[in-house]
């Protein structure tokens, strides 16, 4: 089976969980960077956003440092956050996830989402202004080392996916990149 069709149908599953059933919160360190990039859906403006525990030294915290969670804009107000059920981890989760090297200015974390088909380094780093911040990158559009923004999904129907779309920016010329998968 082609790799497109599996990762649009493991999309498609997860865009039509209901989140209804999640408690809590989502708590943030004071170093983390709460959205490094963000999966969003044609059906509402609730989205999977990925974050990443960062210790003082604004290097990934371990192996497991980014992690997945909702960020529901509806209904509003306000904006919620919640842990992603267990089913959810199934479309949005970790094939692997590692860390590659942490220093007293940041790190590098390396990860692959079960259902996107190309890895994606986070690196972050110590602001000039003392805040830790963090970007993705991954090959996009056929550019290697884009960073990566955000992925959409346009669903056809309750149990199917008609496409996704990668968006992220050149980090050459700063230029909007979007690469369209169809299933």
């Amino acid at each position: 089976m082609n790799r497109s069709v599996l990762v649009l149908s493991g999309l498609c599953i997860a865009l039509t969980q209901s989140n209804d059933a999640h408690a809590g919160a989502v708590s943030f360190g004071s170093n983390d960077v709460a959205t490094v990039f963000f999966i969003s859906k044609s059906d509402d403006h609730n989205r999977v956003d990925y974050g990443i525990h960062l210790n003082e030294h604004c290097a990934p915290t371990g192996d497991d440092a980014v992690f997945p969670y909702w960020r529901e804009f509806e209904p509003p107000p306000p904006v919620r956050t919640h842990p992603l059920g267990m089913f959810e981890y199934v479309p949005y989760g970790f094939s692997e996830q590692r860390l590659v090297h942490r220093n007293g200015s940041g790190g590098d974390q390396l990860i692959r989402l079960k259902q996107l088909a190309r890895p994606i380094l986070v690196r972050a780093r110590k602001a000039p202004d003392g805040h830790c911040t963090a970007t993705a990158y991954a090959r996009i559009g056929g550019i290697d080392g884009a960073e990566l923004v955000s992925v959409y999904a346009k669903l056809a129907g309750a149990m199917s996916v008609e496409y996704i779309d990668i968006h992220g920016k050149n980090s050459q010329t700063g230029a909007d990149i979007t690469e369209r998968v169809r299933k």
